[in-house]
């Protein structure tokens, strides 16, 4: 009986480890997802690196998600890696059914 009593212990101790280590690894990679990034930063984790400027031209057309504290633009890398994961290319098909629908909304009805 002392035995299972103190198996039962052990395995608890184990276990608020465990229980431990797991809440610190979600916690640390919610922290990798919420990091911040300056223009360089971003330039270097988008594929393709594209210039400075461009980027600077994303924001100013509010093309890529982006946050301005003052003068300071910053990134955060879950909003970009969302932002990248939405601009995949198009089929043809998808292209021609969107400028179908985009012509049948903006026709407008015939009159007599």
């Amino acid at each position: 009986m002392a035995n299972l009593l103190e198996d039962t212990k052990r395995l608890s101790a184990k276990l608020d480890v465990i229980s431990k280590k797991i809440s610190e690894s979600v916690s640390s990679s919610s922290k990798n997802d919420d990091q911040r990034m300056d223009v360089t930063e971003a330039q270097q984790y988008i594929p393709g690196h594209p210039a400075v400027q461009t980027i600077y031209g994303w924001t100013s057309n509010n093309q890529i998600p982006y946050h301005k504290i003052g003068k300071r633009i910053f990134f955060v890398k879950s909003e970009l890696d969302e932002w990248l994961s939405k601009e995949q290319h198009q089929s043809q098909e998808d292209l021609q059914r969107e400028a179908e629908e985009f012509v049948n909304k903006k026709r407008k009805p015939y009159q007599l």
